[in-house]
């Protein structure tokens, strides 16, 4: 952004700022004031009130701070659902696709979270894909079939063999 476009800064003051090195406004407000005041015999006071004007003009970008989610969540596999905890917000019964990634993509996009089991968990969620997510399988214990006591005709059965 030009100097000019700070209320108080003309031809003649843009010349000198330009020759101390001073170009945009962005130079202005990031410039060490006592510096430029002594390489442009402006006052420090008249620079101070310039930076305060220019941080008004210049346009802020808004900086997008994503976190890390391999960082903040964890995914435990159970059968056909998951749970996904994200900075310790737990998510139950998550959908999990296995087979093919392409072949399922279609169907995982449609859903708020989903969670593919490949040769490594991939994470859908908030509309974007993340790998790398921390994950664990765990199989539910499966009930164990008894087996039927044998009755005492067969134990004497098995005892007359021997």
């Amino acid at each position: 952004m030009e100097l000019k476009s700070i209320k108080g800064i003309g031809i003649v003051y843009e010349k000198k700022l330009n020759e101390a090195g001073i170009e945009t406004a962005e130079d202005l407000v990031l410039a060490d004031l006592k510096e430029v005041s002594e390489r442009t015999g402006i006052s420090v006071n008249r620079l101070r009130e310039w930076k305060k004007k220019g941080r008004k003009v210049i346009p802020r970008k808004k900086a997008i701070v994503r976190e890390d989610v391999a960082k903040i969540a964890t995914i435990e596999i159970t059968d056909s659902a998951a749970k996904v905890t994200i900075k310790g917000v737990p998510h139950e019964n998550i959908p999990v696709y296995r087979g093919r990634f392409e072949d399922v993509r279609a169907e995982m996009v449609k859903r708020e979270m989903a969670v593919h089991l490949g040769t490594k968990a991939t994470l859908w969620f908030n509309q974007q894909w993340y790998e790398n997510v921390p994950y664990s399988v765990k199989s539910r214990p499966q009930k164990e079939e008894k087996v039927p006591e044998r009755s005492f005709f067969e134990k004497l059965k098995e005892w007359w063999r021997k």
